[in-house]
């Protein structure tokens, strides 16, 4: 409780707020994610396994990835595939892997800027997952930049 109240205080809320994130953190993600078969892995071999993929492996991972495992996931932490889920999965998973990010939403458009630090392969997987899911499964524009260290999706929803 020490630690925690410590740890509260060096973020700058109560320690009942920090309470309650742990709270809510368990029953929205820790509690179900082996269950929906996600699974915690040490980031630089995940890196490893990812960078020695060529972009033609890279897509076919990402569309199999998209077509099957997330609609699975998201039925099961949520209880439907659609875009709110894969939004509120997408953010839940940046903020409990503490991966520096930024949601902007302006009208009818969404922006997504992931900082990651995860090398060349990791955003191109992102960007083609994302793509699949966005612009084939919904039907949505999007465009996505990356770089070695950050992967920016902006989407605009016509849903």
């Amino acid at each position: 409780m020490i630690r925690l109240r410590r740890e509260s205080v060096a973020k700058g809320v109560s320690l009942n707020t920090s309470i309650n994130q742990i709270i809510s953190e368990h029953l929205n993600w820790h509690r179900m994610a082996a269950p929906a078969m996600l699974y915690y892995l040490p980031k630089p071999f995940l890196i490893s396994i990812i960078e020695e993929l060529n972009d033609e492996e890279l897509g076919a991972f990402a569309r199999e990835t998209a077509k099957s495992d997330l609609v699975d996931i998201s039925l099961f932490l949520r209880g439907g595939f659609t875009v709110a889920s894969l939004s509120n999965i997408t953010e839940t998973c940046l903020r409990i892997s503490q991966m520096s990010h930024r949601i902007l939403i302006d009208g009818d458009k969404c922006t997504i800027i992931i900082e990651h630090d995860m090398g060349h392969n990791y955003p191109y997987l992102i960007k083609e997952i994302s793509r699949y899911i966005l612009e084939v499964v919904f039907e949505a524009q999007t465009s996505c930049d990356i770089t070695d260290n950050s992967v920016m999706i902006m989407i605009k929803s016509s849903w």
